[in-house]
């Protein structure tokens, strides 16, 4: 199948997992006549189960779906969805809402499958264009969900309870369409095409090659063997060769100081984004006076756009992150959590609106800085396990800021968010101290840098500032 009808036919199932109008107001769902619990209920009972479980499914989920080549993963994201919602609209008791979201969870953790199918199923000088295609696909139906959601509140047209009705059939209607992708007949580390002698050793290759003295017959029996050695190698073996692998990418990538820089921002700035957007609706209902109109879903259809258009943005912008990356990283950590203290301290809704829709666009705008920033640095086989990691800490650091804040402390939500405006000062602390000390080292070192010149096309290089030279990108 062309690569590009594959990449349709997934985009579709995107659009249309992301399509949940019923999310832009699910805790004025939740706290309202339809299930009528309370804000301390759903804040301190409810929400947290399905931080632990997107936590406790996730590396499972990641070494599943490339054991079981991705589609069935992707069919049991839209499974667990349609448990969740169609749970959500009969469930009554707060039991029954820990239990769907543990769904909820594993609804979140199976998306992992999404975004890795396509690079199994297309060649790799399609991956740029297969990635925006998928991003744009489920940014297009969280911005559809939003603003139907908005319209049809605002005018009275249908109900929240209504609106997961339309979630539900949205997500069943994904589950259906996910059957329809193509399988999976190799994946990254249990079922490889092809191995390097390196992975798999090479006594048995050895052994082959003594029998062949051309060229060509070398790289046949190369081929063959391979081939032979992946399609006949028992289970454990497999399990055995792709652990090495994962360990080896592991290690490659972790020991770079850059990658390693980069993804503890990442993982700390999704912990803290992951808390915000699962408990500002809270904070907004403290701010809502009777009767007023709510925008929920205006402000997520915002938010979804502008922060579309400014991560377009920022893949055409060339900088020297090696040397300005910190500082930047700090001083857009330090803009998240006076966001943060500000809405800790309003009680006027628009501006908590604002805050919500800047602080989420300056974080999606820096993670993709620092996802690019780490691909540069591992191999392409990687992408997939350092992402995975990276996700993975953001959750484990979540869980732990959950554990501790909500569960623990039992904080209300003003007092929450308090804590989480500190927690990013202090992470832009740490930054700026990592700023300074790298410029002060280029500085003192003469290292390599860059000015960018002539819209992109070429760079003026200049080595310990005496050489000077021109590199073409």
């Amino acid at each position: 199948m062309h690569w590009l009808k594959i990449s349709c036919i997934l985009c579709l199932f995107g659009c249309f997992k992301e399509f949940r109008p019923s999310e832009s107001f699910v805790t004025d769902y939740l706290t309202g006549s339809w299930k009528n619990f309370t804000a301390d209920e759903v804040n301190q009972q409810i929400y947290p189960v399905s931080t632990y479980s997107y936590l406790a499914t996730l590396v499972l989920i990641f070494l599943i779906t490339d054991f079981v080549r991705y589609k069935p993963i992707i069919i049991l994201c839209g499974v667990s969805g349609s448990i969740t919602f169609l749970m959500i609209i009969f469930g009554k008791t707060i039991l029954v809402f820990q239990i769907l979201e543990f769904f909820y969870g594993l609804f979140m953790s199976t998306e992992v499958a999404y975004y890795t199918y396509i690079y199994a199923k297309v060649d790799k000088k399609h991956y740029q264009a297969v990635t925006s295609h998928t991003k744009a696909a489920t940014l297009f139906g969280r911005s559809l969900s939003s603003i139907i959601a908005q319209l049809t509140a605002s005018f009275n047209l249908l109900s929240y309870h209504e609106l997961t009705y339309i979630t539900l059939s949205a997500c069943i209607f994904a589950t259906g369409w996910s059957l329809f992708l193509p399988s999976v007949n190799q994946s990254m580390y249990f079922h490889r095409v092809s191995i390097s002698d390196e992975e798999q050793g090479t006594r048995a290759l050895d052994h082959q090659l003594q029998y062949s003295s051309s060229p060509q017959n070398v790289e046949k029996s190369k081929a063959k063997h391979c081939r032979f050695a992946i399609s006949n190698a028992s289970l454990l073996r497999k399990i055995k060769n792709a652990y090495a692998l994962l360990w080896k990418h592991f290690i490659q990538a972790y020991t770079n100081y850059r990658v390693t820089k980069w993804s503890i921002w990442w993982a700390l700035a999704t912990c803290g984004y992951l808390q915000i957007s699962s408990y500002i609706q809270l904070l907004w209902q403290t701010a809502v006076k009777p009767g007023d109109m709510i925008y929920n879903g205006a402000v997520d259809f915002i938010y979804a756009i502008v922060g579309a258009v400014t991560v377009f943005c920022v893949g055409k912008i060339q900088l020297n992150w090696t040397l300005i990356g910190d500082v930047i990283l700090s001083i857009f950590s330090l803009l998240e959590g006076a966001i943060l203290l500000g809405c800790f301290y309003s009680y006027n809704i628009w501006f908590l609106y604002f805050g919500y829709i800047a602080f989420g666009v300056v974080h999606h705008t820096m993670v993709t800085v620092a996802s690019f920033e780490v691909a540069k640095s591992i191999s392409e086989d990687s992408y997939g396990l350092v992402f995975g990691v990276n996700t993975f800490f953001a959750l484990l650091t979540q869980s732990l800021l959950t554990l501790v804040v909500i569960n623990t402390l039992k904080l209300n939500i003003r007092e929450q968010f308090l804590i989480y405006g500190s927690y990013f000062m202090i992470l832009a602390i740490v930054y700026i101290v990592m700023g300074i000390i790298n410029v002060m080292q280029h500085c003192r070192s003469g290292a390599d840098f860059h000015v960018w010149i002539g819209g992109g096309d070429r760079c003026l290089s200049v080595n310990n500032a005496n050489d000077v030279k021109h590199v073409d990108n």
